[in-house]
């Protein structure tokens, strides 16, 4: 919303000056234009940097691992747990079959 009053602003402006305050209206707003650019790209460049230190840094690579291991375990009950629910239901399905022979 803000760039576009100034936008406006500047076209108000603009309409009320000569042709060289319009030529050096337009050169300043686009130097301004080109300083807001240059900044956006160190910004942009400093967030890059920085995460890119996180991603080195020591304890982030410790809680990576330490994530995996902690995965690596879920998976393992997982895998116990589903096992044991076969085993389960093999022993449900082995009690009840005599009785549905006998229903027969």
């Amino acid at each position: 919303m803000r760039p576009i009053l100034i936008a406006a602003a500047a076209a108000l402006a603009l309409s009320a000056c000569t042709k060289s305050e319009t030529q050096e209206a337009g050169a300043e707003t686009r130097e301004a234009a080109a300083d807001v650019g240059a900044g956006a790209k160190e910004a942009a460049a400093e967030v890059a940097e920085g995460a890119r230190e996180a991603a080195d840094s020591p304890v982030v690579k410790k809680m990576g691992a330490e994530l995996k291991e902690a995965a690596g375990d879920v998976a393992t009950v997982a895998k116990g747990a589903v096992a044991g629910a076969r085993e389960a239901a093999t022993e449900v399905a082995e009690e009840n079959e005599p009785e549905a022979a006998k229903t027969n």
